[in-house]
């Protein structure tokens, strides 16, 4: 009997990219943690351990876009290596000079965020090459989404447990080790160093933001990421004004997003992705809308458990469209506006739903998740026929 991902799963060189990608991008969920530790049990206040956080989160929110239009130009071995040797070092003098505090920790956070390697963004622009059948193209991305999905679990947890049970240096240590071994891995294989971009007649200076339709889609992953990042906190705060687990109810919502993604990739889906990803955004805003009906955190852990199914899902439509749709030539650019992008939107969302949960309390900033999913909704429905590629051929479309 065949499993679900074996045709997918026993194309050459998919393998070892997948995972090569998985062990690079692992830091990516251990970062924002294993700074915040370091910091702190180095005296710093909560106040520096946040700014740091902040420095790094900013810094990659400015370069990623720029390292994936280098990527698309130059190709991805002759940036992903360079790129990984400045963020390793960056992370050796965090761990061996333990800043507590002022321009150097601030500077190292920055120089960290800032040259991380485009390793996902490298991978899903590679997709297509590798996996020309578009129905294994939707199952690729879903696997890869459910990937972060597992790496945003884990992450944090094998931070703040190496941090406990050693010393908060090592889970940067294991994060330089795991982004050096993965990237190697990754960049010295034969498709990523023949990869190369489709080159087009002229490149514009915005790159694929010059196509609306990628302008439409980005703004909606803002909406949505503004949504998940309030509900992240409103959870969060809900819970600790219970007395209740927080982690248990945030893990549970993973764990259905991971499980969704694992079943939408199982199966083959008719229709196209503009389709698709209207369905699953329209799916995602009605469980923002019944999330604030639940009584206690048993039912709360029964309904997150059903709605993160919709998550992992709706990533990997996104990104089947933003192939699609994104220019020739800029499609790893355009994957980095995707997760820059997504910080931007739950960055926004988390401190917007801290400070009203300080106001008026932690169950009305599950009103905050409902307007940003109702944003993203609006999105794309106001302008159904804006997702198509035809429409990125409109040079005076209005956004």
């Amino acid at each position: 009997m065949r499993y679900p991902y074996q045709d997918l799963l026993g194309r050459p060189s998919v393998p070892r990219l997948l995972t090569a990608a998985v062990v690079g991008r692992l830091p990516v969920g251990m970062g924002a943690i294993a700074l915040f530790l370091l910091v702190r049990q180095s005296g710093g206040s909560y106040a520096t351990a946040g700014f740091a956080v902040g420095a790094s989160t900013i810094a990659g929110c400015v370069g990623a876009p720029l390292l994936g239009r280098l990527v698309d130009r130059h190709g991805q071995t002759r940036i992903l290596v360079p790129t990984m040797l400045v963020h390793v070092a960056a992370l050796s003098l965090l761990a061996l000079l333990t800043p507590v505090g002022g321009p150097l920790l601030f500077g190292l956070c920055a120089l960290y965020g800032f040259f991380a390697p485009p390793l996902a963004a490298s991978l899903r622009a590679m997709w297509a090459e590798l996996l020309p059948e578009r129905s294994q193209l939707q199952r690729a991305y879903s696997l890869d989404s459910t990937a972060q999905e597992t790496i945003w679990i884990l992450g944090p947890v094998l931070a703040a447990s190496l941090a406990g049970w050693y010393d908060a240096r090592i889970p940067l240590v294991v994060m330089a080790a795991s982004v050096a071994g993965g990237v190697l891995w990754f960049a010295t294989s034969g498709t990523s160093r023949a990869w190369r971009a489709l080159r087009s007649g002229q490149r514009h200076l915005l790159g694929p933001l010059e196509a609306a339709p990628v302008r439409r889609v980005l703004l909606a992953i803002l909406g949505l990421a503004f949504a998940w990042g309030s509900l992240e906190l409103a959870i969060a705060a809900l819970a600790d004004s219970r007395g209740e687990n927080p982690g248990l109810l945030l893990t549970i919502w993973a764990a259905g997003s991971v499980t969704g993604g694992l079943g939408f990739a199982a199966r083959r889906w008719g229709g196209s992705p503009q389709r698709m990803f209207v369905i699953l955004l329209v799916l995602n805003f009605a469980g923002f809308l019944v999330l604030p009906l639940a009584r206690d955190a048993f039912q709360l852990g029964i309904l997150l458990a059903i709605t993160g199914v919709v998550i992992a899902p709706v990533i990997a439509t996104l990104y089947t469209l933003i192939e699609e749709l994104a220019p020739r030539g800029t499609v790893t650019e355009a994957f980095t506006w995707v997760s820059t992008t997504f910080l931007a939107g739950i960055s926004a969302g988390v401190a917007l739903a801290g400070v009203v949960s300080d106001v008026y309390g932690p169950k009305s900033a599950f009103v905050l998740a409902i307007l940003g999913g109702g944003a993203a909704v609006g999105a794309v429905v106001l302008r159904h026929r804006g997702l198509h590629p035809e429409a990125a051929k409109v040079a005076d479309d209005p956004m």
